[in-house]
């Protein structure tokens, strides 16, 4: 494969285009209505690969989707207490309508 050839297929090896656009912190995939739910048992559990990589893009994530990103996933004590900020949705949210019908149901949510 010549570089062309490779430019083409993996634009991004030589490209100069700027990504810094759409790390807006979400507003363009609020506008658009544009979501991310991402679900691993991995999410609050510091063990393994997948922690490792999903701690790693969290930070991208938020700043180009902001609250429009979401990462689901077990809650484990042991682990939650050095990991994860408890915090409440501002009411009348998306986020809050789910955790409230799902708390509603008998679903034990904790947030962070």
């Amino acid at each position: 494969m010549t570089k062309d050839q490779a430019s083409k297929r993996f634009y991004r090896v030589d490209s100069n285009y700027d990504f810094t656009a759409f790390m807006d912190r979400g507003q363009t995939a609020a506008y658009e209505n544009r979501w991310v739910f991402e679900t691993a048992w991995e999410v609050c559990n510091k063990v393994g690969g997948i922690y490792t990589v999903i701690r790693s893009k969290a930070f991208v994530s938020t700043e180009e989707m902001g609250e429009q990103y979401c990462l689901l996933g077990p809650y484990k004590e042991n682990y939650a207490r050095t990991a994860v900020e408890e915090l409440e949705f501002e009411g009348g949210s998306p986020y809050h309508t789910a955790v409230t019908k799902m708390r509603d149901q008998g679903f034990k949510v904790k947030l962070s």
